[in-house]
């Protein structure tokens, strides 16, 4: 049902439920929300599809509600709870539920984006650490006259079929949806031929205003190249990273004409999951849906933000290999590109600094290891930057 609200609206059809594993609650259901329909008064784009927020994925949503409302909702634990899903999670949201300590309970397979996309629950190749969280937290629901249980054997209702209906039906409803949606998330927004600059363009003067009034920092580096990151950026995400506590990393995100559009270091203070690139793709994807959704700047905002895919990630470090925030991280990456990438050179994802843990090798290893989508369509390359 919340796969079907999911898929009518316009969005990936898949939907998920966070359950108190002793009594069978159901403490807090959400459904996919990477697209939401735009309002009124917007011409052409009017009530249609647009991308809020490519990591609002349910699973994901789920966990971030969870650390929104632990203390005042005094909610269990989160070994203590399980999150059903209708759709074996992608590497982003597996990722989030591994990192958090969440159990995790699967209805349908996923061979292109899912955690288990061979369909034998072995996770083969990714790194030991990531591997055994996995391996300790996933179940998969056998279905009636067809497929056995696989996964974690402290799973919740892991002796429960699911009708062969359902399960097909779960499938169905993300698979009818799943092209139509990447081509509306990737292609949203002008490619960069017809792409206007905020900072020269005086037309534009009241949207860079109110944009940089949401991100103090915007425009405050332009880069000649928005491929070649520079010691100003490499100074700036330094500064950004020693300045929040607990952070381990800072990202920024640079638009096509090399302005800085939006950066963050990790918050750990807000949740396990929020990590420096996660919190850099939904603060600059739900700041243009809001711009883009305001009838006075819309079309300004129209031909000044754009798609993520056609400007650059630039990492302070490169994320570490066997560390389940990268595996989430690589996988938010995936979904906000939600396709091939134009221009593959110099890449898309650069880092100033190598790995704290492990090895630039490792990483690359980890992506090889990954469902097909992440390295066969998205392509995800690492590149460091040269200054």
């Amino acid at each position: 049902m919340l796969a079907k609200q999911a898929s009518d609206s316009g969005t990936f059809g898949v939907g998920g439920a966070m359950i108190e594993n002793a009594s069978g609650k159901v403490i807090k259901t959400m459904h996919n929300q990477v697209l939401v329909r735009l309002g009124n008064n917007l011409g052409p784009l009017s009530n249609t599809p647009y991308t809020q927020d490519p990591t609002a994925h349910g699973e994901r949503q789920l966990i971030s509600w969870y650390y929104q409302h632990v203390a005042a909702l005094k909610l269990p634990p989160p070994e203590q709870l399980t999150i059903v899903t209708s759709l074996d999670p992608c590497a982003m949201c597996a990722g989030s539920i591994t990192t958090a300590g969440f159990n995790a309970a699967v209805v349908a397979y996923d061979a292109y984006a899912g955690i288990n996309y061979n369909e034998k629950a072995n996770y083969p190749g990714l790194p030991s650490g990531i591997r055994q969280k996995l391996l300790d937290t996933f179940g998969f629901y056998g279905v009636a006259g067809g497929r056995q249980y696989l996964g974690a054997q402290h799973t919740l209702y892991q002796d429960t079929l699911v009708s062969p209906s359902t399960a097909s039906g779960c499938l169905t409803v993300f698979e009818d949806s799943a092209s139509q949606v990447r081509q509306s998330s990737s292609g949203s927004g002008l490619n960069p031929s017809n792409l206007a600059d905020q900072m020269v363009d005086p037309a534009l003067s009241p949207m860079k205003e109110a944009y940089a009034s949401s991100f103090a920092d915007a425009f405050s580096i332009r880069l000649k190249n928005y491929r070649r990151p520079d010691q100003a950026l490499k100074n700036f995400l330094i500064r950004l990273k020693n300045s929040t506590p607990n952070a381990r990393n800072a990202v920024a995100f640079i638009d096509y004409y090399g302005n800085l559009l939006m950066a963050s270091a990790d918050r750990f203070d807000i949740s396990p999951i929020s990590t420096a690139f996660m919190l850099t793709v939904q603060q600059y994807s739900q700041l243009r849906f809001q711009f883009i959704n305001d009838p006075q700047h819309s079309l300004n905002a129209q031909k000044s933000l754009t798609s993520p895919r056609y400007g650059t990630f630039v990492f302070l470090y490169a994320p570490s290999a066997d560390d389940t925030t990268t595996l989430k991280d690589l996988g938010a990456y995936g979904s906000t590109m939600e396709g091939v990438i134009p221009v593959k050179q110099p890449s898309h994802f650069q880092y100033f600094l190598e790995p704290e843990l492990g090895t630039i090798e490792d990483l690359r290893a980890l992506i090889k290891a990954m469902p097909p989508f992440y390295w066969e369509l998205v392509n995800i390359n690492p590149q460091k930057v040269v200054v």
